[in-house]
């Protein structure tokens, strides 16, 4: 399975610049992130990166409370539907989207999705049965 960096943070000027400063001297690179910060002031920062072990192992000692989160990374056109008929698949079968996030791959190629779910594996192996392409974790860490 593929795995997020997801980094508890205090959102103030200058953290998100302090976790990139670490991940590019450390050689790792940001492939996607998602920042959701609470009226409190601190967030959750989830990074999908190409090296998640060594970003994580960095940003631990860079100080930042980092942990690694299963995800499981589909590949679908990108066409009305595409999204709904995931998603119903998952809430069919009581799987629960923790978070979520995606993008438009190059023009005509297609969107990938990168789902926190509760239970990644049975998720993975329900959508690749589905006939939903999933993408196995060194084609997720090279996109």
């Amino acid at each position: 399975m593929a795995h997020q960096v997801s980094v508890f943070m205090e959102n103030k000027p200058g953290r998100l610049e302090r976790i990139t400063e670490i991940l590019s001297g450390g050689g790792v690179n940001i492939r996607a992130m998602t920042l959701a910060t609470s009226s409190g002031g601190w967030g959750v920062l989830n990074l999908l990166v190409d090296r998640p072990q060594q970003a994580k192992d960095a940003l631990t000692a860079g100080g930042f409370a980092a942990a690694l989160r299963e995800i499981v990374v589909v590949q679908m056109p990108d066409a009305p539907g595409s999204l709904g008929r995931i998603v119903g698949l998952l809430a069919k079968s009581g799987l629960n989207i923790e978070n979520a996030y995606g993008t438009v791959l190059r023009e005509g190629q297609g969107a990938i999705l990168v789902i926190d779910v509760d239970r990644t594996a049975e998720a993975g192996t329900l959508l690749r049965t589905s006939g939903v392409t999933t993408l196995e974790d060194d084609a997720v860490y090279r996109l």
